[in-house]
């Protein structure tokens, strides 16, 4: 199975929304469309601080990474934030979760920024053993979450 990891092209979008339906199907919430709409655009968006990438197997797209850097307040450089990665179950084990992490970590090598992390589901034990894999282990450190209300479904200054 030959994997290529790339940056999205408009022409991913189908292939995308079918993937990010997936992922979202697995954390088991819905978001509006108006919010999938503008997390595309701003994936292709060169401007935008969040970036994505999709892997490519055999000539299909069956994966993708969100990532984004922000400041860091123990280090002068930035970090990255991995923030969603999904991989299509038929493929799951090929390689192709494993070739998006070290695509965000050799962007982030490449920028200077001082390191990569990321949150996964406790009950997600396949996905937690290829991050053992990359990682060595957890970091030790439990997230808590305050969640302030659903997400908007338009920019807050659309008015």
């Amino acid at each position: 199975m030959e994997i290529l990891v790339r940056d999205p092209t408009s022409s991913d979008r189908s292939a995308w929304t079918r993937l990010w339906s997936g992922y979202l199907e697995f954390y088991e919430t819905e978001l509006a469309e108006p919010v999938t709409a503008a997390l595309w655009g701003r994936i292709l968006d060169p401007e935008d601080p969040v970036n994505g990438l999709v892997s490519e197997t055999d000539g299909e797209v069956m994966g993708f990474v969100h990532y984004f850097a922000h400041p860091d307040t123990w280090d002068l450089r930035p970090r990255c934030y991995l923030q969603d990665l999904f991989v299509d179950p038929a493929v799951r084990g090929g390689g192709v979760g494993r070739g998006l992490i070290e695509a965000v970590v050799g962007h982030a090598r490449r920028e200077g920024w001082s390191g990569v992390y990321w949150h996964t589901a406790e009950d997600n034990h396949a996905a937690r053993h290829l991050y053992d894999q990359v990682t060595g282990g957890p970091s030790g450190f439990i997230v808590y979450e305050k969640d302030l209300g659903p997400a908007l479904d338009r920019p807050p200054d659309a008015d």
